[in-house]
């Protein structure tokens, strides 16, 4: 095995890696290109396409990046939601008083202890 099939199987699970060699196997037949060189140009190629998508990603991302900073003025909260907050946030700190208030007056404090007859 040449180093470039030895990097087919190391970067590619087992299907892609197979589908790889029989693809540089034709390439190679098709051509007067050896079997390193044709997956050598296969792996060129695969190569410039993931640079292509990784620059148009990175693009993206960029753009999006800069949309959300020039939103993040926009980003304010209006007051009827943030007072269903503030409401839902208080309602839920009185009902954990009130359980811990009911638990304690549940309790006894002087406890009977135990004299055996």
């Amino acid at each position: 095995m040449g180093e470039h099939n030895a990097f087919i199987v190391a970067a590619f699970s087992t299907e892609e890696a197979a589908r790889l060699q029989e693809a540089a196997r034709i390439l190679a037949e098709r051509t007067t290109l050896s079997l390193e060189e044709a997956t050598g140009k296969i792996l060129q190629a695969l190569q410039a396409l993931r640079d292509g998508i990784q620059s148009a990603f990175d693009k993206l991302t960029a753009t999006f990046e800069e949309i959300a900073e020039e939103l993040e003025v926009l980003n304010i909260e209006p007051r009827a939601r943030r007072r269903k907050r503030d409401r839902d946030r208080a309602r839920a700190i009185e009902q954990r008083y009130r359980a811990e208030i009911r638990r304690a007056e549940s309790e006894r404090i002087y406890r009977r202890i135990y004299k055996p007859p």
